[in-house]
């Protein structure tokens, strides 16, 4: 049985169980790639160059299928940078005008691959500080999964906003459904 968008994440069972596992599977295997070439490249000694681009790569697919794809379909959520035509930079943040469609595993899933990614790279980084070599690899992964992280965040904040604002309007616009609830 698939699960539906209210249902509450279940973490038992085997498997993956939300709405969408393509793009969970999109969601976690480049970070997971990046994470094991870095780890497994250098505990046994592989060529530093092949390394670095095999991960540089996964790294650079993980960020813009997580930006572009897996953000929107498992959590309705889209982040970008616009430059303006005299030069300026504008952040859009922007969120499904109905969050109820966002299933619930579907969401977990994505919130805990995403800020799950951040720590293990800034673990990485803590006990790469002093290499040199394999150092600018984990800042690297650090920095673009702490970049959609803080963009996707962003995001969130704008989508309860916008709840909050759909609910008061609902409210302002059917006062006996208010009264009716706080005597119910």
């Amino acid at each position: 049985m698939q699960a539906q968008p209210g249902d509450a994440p279940q973490l038992g069972g085997g498997g993956y169980q939300g709405a969408h596992p393509i793009a969970a599977f999109f969601q976690v295997i480049f970070k997971v790639g990046a994470i094991l070439t870095f780890a497994l490249g250098n505990a046994f000694g592989g060529s530093y160059v092949g390394i670095f681009i095999s991960v540089v790569l996964m790294l650079s697919a993980d960020f813009w299928a997580s930006k572009n794809i897996t953000g929107r379909i498992l959590v309705s959520l889209r982040w970008w940078n616009d430059v303006k035509e005299d030069g300026t930079n504008e952040w859009v943040f922007e969120s499904a005008p109905v969050a109820s469609s966002v299933n619930r595993f579907d969401s977990y899933f994505f919130w805990v691959t995403t800020y799950g990614n951040v720590v293990l790279w800034a673990v990485l980084v803590f006990f790469n500080i002093t290499s040199l070599s394999t150092l600018p690899m984990a800042v690297l992964g650090f920095i673009l999964g702490i970049a959609n992280a803080i963009g996707y965040t962003k995001c969130d904040r704008d989508a309860k906003k916008k709840f909050s604002s759909f609910m008061m309007r609902q409210a302002a616009n059917n006062p006996g459904i208010v009264r009716a609830a706080v005597t119910a």
